[in-house]
């Protein structure tokens, strides 16, 4: 049975043709001309146009989608980027194009940050091998290693990447490996704990590809594409196999827990009220389950789960005794702009009392149901009071005081417990 991972195709999209003609004479000499290819991978954005002077070069790219290579004269020229059907520039970026040469361009960051960056392309291979290199454009996560090894190598301390530190905004040189199938798997630089799996991937025509790293979301785990250059000319999503979740213990009757993924413990003892680190788990359908640290194998409460790849994920235990229940919160830990935060509220009170939140005098959330979560508020960084107050009345039931909501960083407050005694709980990540 053949169990090579399948990858998911990207259809491509092809570019406009750029405007104007050239009369050509007896004395014509063609000009030797440059190639550019355009991927939008910047969070959050629909349809993305590149721009060269007046000309729309690129059109209504969507995220994920890119382009063929398009030909263009071998001068300096300046590519500024827009959303689809608006006038605003967005940011640009100046390149000296040389003759013969392939760039590719790639959108990056978020909606809120957006970022180009223009990486020269080896269009050079020998018979039977492969040229690769990365391309890292995960804005906001760590520097990564990557090691590329043949499908059945054991990751340990043994082993070496092939590519070191490589940070957001950068592009490494190319390497060359025989044609093959080959594993591809990421760390944060100097760390042993795998932050980007991609199961086996067939490198079996002689070309050269880029492999992009970028993000989803998560606060530390990539997603990746891969962009041949030449030979099968692929332009391919690789899955992660690998989500990360954290276990949140908003449980207020059931003291310490314990988190089990499959029957496994993946945290153990989370005070009430408590929120753990992310741990690195399979990505896929799942269950988990949480039990009380005094009663060790009699589970609380049980949820099957599919846990999305490169995506970070909150499990909420809560509820009285005899009535736990697990709630899976998809996180979105995307960089806050320069001078942002973001900030989230999860009414994860045990009754149904539903309440209002604020951040100091201003209103951000109204009624906000027992077991929800708001939406991610983006707003100036700096010091807070937030409280929590009655929708009925506006009784404030809870203030949390001198709240350290510094820039770049992505919070979220848990309220926990039940009317007349109400706590908080925050995981902050950046």
């Amino acid at each position: 049975m053949n169990t090579r991972r399948r990858l998911i195709a990207a259809a491509l999209a092809s570019p406009l043709v750029l405007a104007g003609c050239k009369v050509r004479t007896i004395n014509y000499f063609p000009g030797s001309t440059a190639h550019v290819r355009f991927v939008n991978l910047m969070l959050g954005s629909t349809a993305v146009d590149i721009v060269e002077g007046d000309n729309v070069v690129f059109g209504a790219i969507g995220f994920e989608g890119g382009t063929a290579y398009a030909d263009f004269e071998n001068t300096r020229r300046t590519f500024a980027m827009r959303f689809t059907g608006q006038s605003t520039e967005l940011g640009s970026i100046e390149i000296a194009l040389a003759g013969e040469q392939s760039y590719t361009l790639v959108a990056f960051g978020t909606t809120d940050q957006p970022e180009l960056l223009s990486a020269s392309d080896v269009t050079t291979s020998s018979s039977g091998h492969v040229q690769l290199r990365l391309i890292n454009v995960a804005l906001g996560s760590p520097a990564y290693d990557l090691y590329i090894t043949t499908p059945d190598v054991v990751f340990d301390n043994n082993l070496s990447p092939n590519f070191i530190g490589i940070q957001a905004g950068s592009a490494t040189t190319s390497l060359r490996f025989e044609q093959g199938t080959y594993r591809l798997r990421a760390t944060p630089n100097g760390s042993s704990s795998v932050a980007f799996d991609s199961g086996p991937v067939d490198f079996t025509v002689s070309s050269s590809a880029d492999i992009v790293f970028y993000t989803l979301g998560s606060q530390a785990l990539p997603a990746a594409m891969i962009l041949d250059v030449d030979g099968a000319l692929r332009r391919v999503l690789v899955p992660n196999t690998i989500s990360a979740v954290r276990l949140v213990n908003a449980a207020y009757q059931s003291g310490t827990i314990v988190g089990r993924f499959e029957g496994a413990v993946f945290t153990a003892d989370v005070a009430y009220p408590g929120v753990t680190g992310y741990g690195f788990q399979s990505a896929g359908l799942h269950t988990v389950s949480v039990e009380a640290a005094a009663t060790p194998g009699a589970a609380l409460a049980t949820l099957q789960y599919d846990f999305p790849p490169s995506h970070d994920t909150s499990l909420v235990a809560v509820g009285g005794a005899g009535a736990v229940q697990i709630l899976a919160l998809p996180d979105d830990n995307r960089l806050a702009p320069p001078g942002a935060m973001r900030l989230r509220f999860v009414n994860a009170s045990s009754d149904n009392a539903a309440y209002d939140a604020y951040l100091g005098d201003t209103k951000l959330v109204s009624a906000l149901p027992a077991r929800t979560a708001s939406p991610y508020f983006t707003q100036p960084e700096g010091n807070y009071t937030v409280t929590f107050r009655d929708p009925g009345t506006g009784a404030t039931v809870l203030t949390v005081s001198d709240l350290d909501l510094g820039e770049g960083r992505v919070t979220t407050l848990y309220l926990t417990g039940i009317v007349g005694n109400l706590n908080f709980q925050r995981s902050t990540e950046r």
